[in-house]
């Protein structure tokens, strides 16, 4: 499935039916902003979206994967078939992508936050404020290899959780 030929399909669809894209978009429940995207070809219909956009446009779902009106009522099961794996593979793509950058994010912020907390706890600035410093807490001498042996077992669990995120897929 091409986003550009579908785009067009349901621009010249919407224009046959004389909607506006904020009508299109107000009775399929998404904003015109999202039409105006699928209409340039920037993106596609979420999958639960095809039945009541084909419904609101007077094609079927076939016609609107496809980017263009068949000829005949019936479609070839095999094209069918083709048409849908082949959109299914594009959006479990997109999701994959979405999930890797939000597990990368979220795995940098997790860094950030230890090695800053960790530079704050170091220089006792986590505790002035009630008078505590860290030895007060616990004496124990600062071995800076064990601190990088920790460091380097949070990257490489991070990297771990990471590649597995991906992989789950």
């Amino acid at each position: 499935m091409e986003k550009e030929k579908v785009g067009g399909f349901i621009k010249e669809l919407r224009t046959q039916n004389g909607l506006t894209q904020k009508e299109l978009a107000d009775k399929v429940h998404v904003t015109d902003k999202a039409v105006s995207k699928w209409e340039r070809g920037l993106s596609i219909p979420a999958p639960d979206l095809f039945c009541p956009l084909a419904a609101t446009l007077g094609v079927s779902v076939m016609e609107l994967l496809d980017g263009q009106r068949h000829r005949e009522e019936t479609i070839d099961l095999k094209q069918a078939n083709a048409i849908l794996e082949s959109t299914i593979a594009r959006q479990k793509k997109v999701i994959l992508k979405k999930r890797a950058a939000l597990l990368f994010t979220f795995t940098m912020l997790l860094v950030c936050c230890v090695i800053c907390g960790r530079l704050l706890w170091n220089q006792g600035l986590l505790l002035d404020e009630r008078g505590l410093v860290p030895a007060d807490l616990f004496w124990q001498e600062q071995d800076m290899t064990l601190d990088w042996i920790r460091y380097g077992t949070l990257l490489v669990l991070t990297g771990l959780t990471f590649l597995c995120g991906i992989s789950k897929e």
